[in-house]
């Protein structure tokens, strides 16, 4: 294990560009493909100020400043990012156009104890897993609760994705090894998968995301792997083994889809982000172990937008870090600066 670290610490060593303000990888002679943006720690550091809103946290409206604790899942739906926080067991709901933080929390009647990833459908709803309570919570767009379900279905939910083509949830079920599936309005539909190491079989999964293709890719962390699943959540292909160098995985878990196709893969036990193409190569990996800008400590979930940016939860730095596809959009930012 120590060689892989020591590899993606090399790999991954951030350099200073000609303006000696962006952190990008990979290092040279080759061409820079990840620029590295900001840290996200509260919201002022995404542009969002003080005193705007009374029913705000206390580290927004009030005299002392909380900050992120643990957070987990994470989601971008265009305007908005959503971010649960598995320690202050909450859920933020960032509105990136309009600099407005609205918060679901541990003090209101919704009750969370450990809500784990969060997705949004067309309507704009919105679908937390609660690993703890063994739901998943549906919301309107202003975090208002509509309703709790799974009770009888679920052991332990994690991650969660929406099937645009067929309005429904596809859920992670991490104890029970298999996905299942949910109407939008919470009736229980079907379960895909069993516990085992064959095509469609899972042992503990975790994270799972969409493309616009409708192909779903699912964290299947103890068989150390990424299980790609058709339109039907039929099995498609796997790819990823046990090991310690790029191209393995040691404990897999946040999955997100580029503009281009290319697959995103958060390990928690390598602190780093591995790419790979839809044949399964490994095509980059960037990220080490430590806190610094660019360095993790077990980053979770991963949410990648349309013009580019990279949204991981970097979990155990209680922060959110910000990053950029360099041949998508905007070219490397300055530091500091907003995508």
């Amino acid at each position: 294990m120590l060689r892989l670290f020591v590899f993606l610490f090399l790999l991954a060593t951030a350099i200073l560009a000609e303006s000696n303000t962006t952190l990008v990888w990979p290092p040279p002679p080759e061409q820079p493909r990840i620029a590295y943006v900001k840290t996200i720690t509260k919201a002022e550091d995404l542009g969002i100020k003080k005193g705007f809103l009374a029913k705000l946290w206390e580290f927004v409206a009030g005299k002392e400043e909380r900050k992120l604790i643990k957070p987990f899942g994470i989601h971008h739906d265009g305007e908005r990012l959503y971010v649960t926080d598995a320690g202050l067991k909450a859920i933020l709901i960032f509105d990136l156009k309009k600099g407005k933080l609205e918060i679901v929390d541990r003090s209101s009647v919704h009750d969370l104890i450990m809500p784990v990833d969060i997705v949004t459908d067309v309507r704009g709803e919105i679908y937390v897993t609660d690993s703890m309570r063994a739901v998943v919570f549906k919301f309107d767009r202003s975090g208002k609760l509509l309703k709790k379900f799974g009770h009888h279905f679920l052991k332990r939910p994690t991650g969660i994705a929406y099937d645009t083509a067929k309005d429904r949830l596809v859920v992670v079920d991490t104890v029970a090894s298999n996905l299942k599936l949910f109407s939008t309005d919470g009736k229980y539909l079907n379960k895909v998968g069993r516990p085992g190491k064959g095509a469609g079989e899972f042992n503990r999964p975790t994270f799972i995301a969409t493309d616009d293709r409708n192909t779903f890719y699912v964290s299947d962390s103890m068989n150390h792997r990424i299980q790609m699943l058709d339109a039907n959540l039929s099995f498609k292909k796997a790819f990823g083994r046990l090991g310690n160098v790029i191209g393995t995985f040691g404990s897999p878990r946040g999955v997100a889809v580029d503009p281009k196709g290319r697959i995103y893969v958060t390990d928690t036990l390598f602190n780093a982000v591995q790419i790979f193409d839809q044949d399964g190569n490994v095509l980059l990996a960037f990220g080490s172990y430590g806190t610094g800008p660019g360095e993790f400590v077990i980053p979770e979930d991963i949410t990648i937008t349309k013009d580019g940016t990279i949204y991981i939860t970097d979990s155990y730095n209680m922060r959110v870090q910000v990053f950029k596809i360099l041949d998508i959009g905007q070219s490397a930012p300055a530091q500091g600066g907003k995508r």
